[in-house]
């Protein structure tokens, strides 16, 4: 199925079908596994063209190969990007994103409610670098438009604040970003396709976590970006030399993954709606953060920027850690661990797991106190869920 006739189909049909084979010797109806380390030819002349990239063709697997260039055809395709580059890691997408982007002397401008990993790399590392980072409150646009200088290289934001839920309006920061002639970068992992694409809207590069919901099985690392070639084509350059690429057989569960995407997306997103509503209610929550709420601050926005309200859902008990402690001692079906975007339901406490590197302070400043848990809702019966929360929750 060629790329013109996929781009007129609706994302479902999509998500099943990019990345698949054009062409093969066996007529493979799956996309194989390109398990090999380096590659033949057909002569001496062959390899030194296809290594001095003056031929197509595959040279060495850290450098490219088929199974990973079928993700990234696939992850290009649904973000609508003109070319992605896959990675081992989120993070490894992510460090990679901002080394092509900087360099000594320059600035960065990151929304300050970011993944606790993706914080620390921006107020840590990022520095040692040379490269300044300044944070503002991603829902102040006064701030925002101060924090621009001369020197300013890129804009950051996470679009569904990670883990209290906010919404960043997406648009309005493109618009600063093209005024100010500065390259925006946002991590929509929390929101992949089809709840949102960035670069519709005004984003110049997009990365992802693909260990979550791309792949949505919980067995797979990866990270992917996605942008105009160009810049793609600068951040191949890093994933060659710094090596943190991801690996065939990765990429192949991944895109196995990406196959359901859209049903996965649409059953624990509608789940989640259910369960935000319960937990709404429920005496000893103290608060829901949940953008399908009525209540919730930005919850017009959400509804004008995202295509559902997807399947994250916050929420504050009372008694603070030994009330969590209680709690999570006390499913039977939800399962207390790390990561997101699974088939099945996790609940995570932000301040040991994700935010465990801010101090106390910076995560009651953003609003991730002690007795805030996340809850990555899966495709479970609904009923059944909201019968582990009730049950755990009456022990507490």
């Amino acid at each position: 199925m060629g790329n013109r006739r996929l781009k007129k189909m609706g994302f479902s049909t999509r998500s099943v079908h990019a990345g698949k084979p054009k062409t093969n010797a066996v007529r493979s109806h799956a996309v194989p596994i390109y398990q090999t380390v380096n590659f033949e030819y057909r002569n001496f002349d062959e390899l030194v063209r296809v290594g001095q990239e003056k031929q197509k063709g595959y040279f060495y697997s850290r450098y490219g190969n088929p199974t990973l260039d079928a993700l990234n055809g696939a992850m290009a395709e649904l973000e609508e990007g003109e070319a992605a580059f896959a990675f081992a890691s989120g993070m490894a997408a992510i460090t990679s994103a901002f080394l092509s982007l900087t360099k000594p002397g320059d600035h960065v401008l990151s929304s300050s409610l970011l993944y606790g990993g993706s914080h620390r790399f921006l107020s840590e590392t990022l520095p040692g670098l040379g490269v300044e980072v300044t944070f503002v409150h991603p829902f102040a646009t006064d701030a925002l438009e101060k924090g621009f200088r001369w020197n300013t290289k890129v804009l950051y934001a996470e679009p569904l604040v990670n883990p209290t839920l906010g919404v960043v309006d997406i648009r309005r920061w493109a618009e600063s970003a093209e005024h100010h002639r500065v390259f925006f970068l946002v991590d929509n992992t929390f929101t992949p396709p089809p709840l949102f694409q960035p670069l519709r809207h005004g984003v110049h590069g997009v990365v992802h976590s693909t260990t979550k919901y791309i792949e949505g099985h919980g067995d797979t690392l990866g990270g992917t970006a996605v942008g105009q070639a160009d810049w793609i084509g600068r951040i191949r350059d890093i994933g060659k030399i710094y090596g943190g690429i991801m690996s065939p057989f990765n990429a192949w569960l991944t895109l196995r993954g990406l196959r359901t995407l859209s049903i996965r997306m649409h059953s624990s997103s509608g789940n989640a709606s259910v369960l935000a509503d319960f937990l709404q209610g429920h005496s000893k929550v103290i608060r829901v953060h949940y953008p399908g709420l009525a209540g919730h601050p930005q919850h017009e926005l959400a509804k004008s920027q995202f295509k559902g309200f997807g399947a994250m859902v916050a929420f504050e008990i009372q008694g603070g850690l030994k009330a969590v402690r209680m709690l999570c001692d006390a499913f039977r079906i939800i399962t207390s661990t790390v990561s997101l975007g699974e088939v099945d339901t996790i609940v995570s406490h932000p301040a040991s797991s994700s935010h465990a590197g801010m101090s106390s302070e910076e995560r009651v400043r953003v609003g991730i106190p002690d007795g805030l848990l996340r809850l990555s809702v899966g495709i479970e019966d609904v009923d059944d869920l909201i019968g582990d929360l009730e049950q755990a929750l009456g022990k507490v």
